[in-house]
């Protein structure tokens, strides 16, 4: 991840280019496979790399998980298609969004 935003920062020659990064928190605050696990340790230690401090934000998004009887299907890896969980992915995104370019504009 943190080579593909030095890439698209260099490809775009915007060097401060803001990232938001979701979590791929996708079953929930029960996830237990070490795999998906390491994932999302891995996701929010790109954010706290000194080279991006105040340019990239993670967003945690676990919190955001529906259970299957609250949502149309069991696919625990495509967030149970949960709209609910969706839009609460894409507006903590947005806020995050907002966040780095107020501090952009200051």
């Amino acid at each position: 991840m943190a080579r593909f935003i030095r890439d698209m920062r260099t490809d775009l020659g915007v060097p401060s280019l803001p990232f938001v990064i979701a979590e791929t928190g996708m079953n929930g605050p029960e996830e237990t496979h070490p795999r998906a696990l390491s994932l999302m340790k891995a996701q929010a230690a790109v954010a706290e790399r000194s080279e991006f401090k105040g340019n990239v934000a993670f967003v945690g998004t676990r919190a955001f998980w529906r259970p299957q009887d609250q949502s149309p299907n069991a696919q625990g890896y495509h967030w149970n298609s949960n709209a609910e969980t969706y839009y609460l992915i894409g507006e903590a995104m947005g806020e995050a969004m907002k966040r780095l370019v107020a501090v952009r504009a200051d």
